[in-house]
């Protein structure tokens, strides 16, 4: 049985997954700084018949996985963003330049709906990426995550406050003000975007598609129809998998 390991290396994370007969058999997640923790999970898994692995963090945890990874014969895929791959176009001027995690996600996303829509994961860091109707990868935004934000305004700032806060429309203490600047900041942005990408597509986009470990925090807030994928960088990567083999 061929098996696919992907892994996620994020600026927060390492996840992965283990994949074979249309389904994962196996995932986990390890802090960056618990990369070392990986040889045993690994240990314990069959040989790989292709791995590949999107890196967008530090230099240090691509070299403690390339040591892990040299245990099994094959050679793992570090993916790079190309200009076409998967049925998907990519309209960045400098296609490598775009993160191997957004262009997976975006495979993942184009794999799963077909059709135009808001590619939003919710990590570190919040991006945001619109698909037209033809696979075609339009552009997208970049915007601090949940954490940064507030970590950013109580460091720049004089503020007082405890991560207690709740949503509010209209805010009557610090710590919720917080809260609910942070949130109407991000969904803010979302929502720009999937108006901006409605009107380029002269109609309404039917379905987004979100992914992260923030989706929970700013799912109750969004009102146009989203699926929420699990990890939509590794669902790119069985895709990309299937490409190259």
């Amino acid at each position: 049985m061929p098996y696919i390991l992907a892994i996620d290396s994020g600026n927060s994370y390492v996840k992965w997954g283990l994949y074979a007969n249309h389904q994962w058999l196996k995932k986990g997640k390890v802090c960056y700084t618990g990369v070392s923790s990986l040889e045993k999970e690994f240990a314990d898994l069959p040989e790989p018949s292709v791995i590949v692995v999107s890196h967008v963090a530090r230099v240090y945890t691509r070299d403690q996985l390339d040591i892990l990874l040299s245990v099994w014969p094959v050679k793992p895929h570090w993916i790079v963003a190309q200009a076409f791959q998967c049925s998907v176009f990519n309209n960045y001027l400098n296609p490598t330049q775009l993160g191997s995690d957004r262009w997976a996600a975006l495979i993942a996303a184009w794999k799963i709906q077909g059709h135009a829509c808001l590619v939003i994961n919710v990590g570190t860091a919040l991006t945001i990426d619109a698909l037209s109707d033809s696979g075609e990868f339009l552009g997208g935004i970049i915007v601090p995550g949940i954490h940064l934000i507030r970590n950013s305004l109580l460091s720049g700032t004089q503020l007082i406050t405890t991560d207690t806060g709740n949503y509010k429309e209209f805010p009557q203490n610090t710590d919720d003000g917080v809260r609910s600047g942070v949130i109407q900041c991000l969904i803010g942005a979302i929502e720009r975007m999937y108006n901006l990408l409605s009107l380029q597509l002269s109609h309404p986009v039917e379905k987004c598609v979100m992914s992260g470990g923030g989706v929970s925090e700013l799912i109750p807030f969004i009102k146009f129809p989203i699926t929420i994928i699990d990890n939509l960088v590794l669902e790119g990567l069985v895709v990309i998998a299937d490409d190259l083999q």
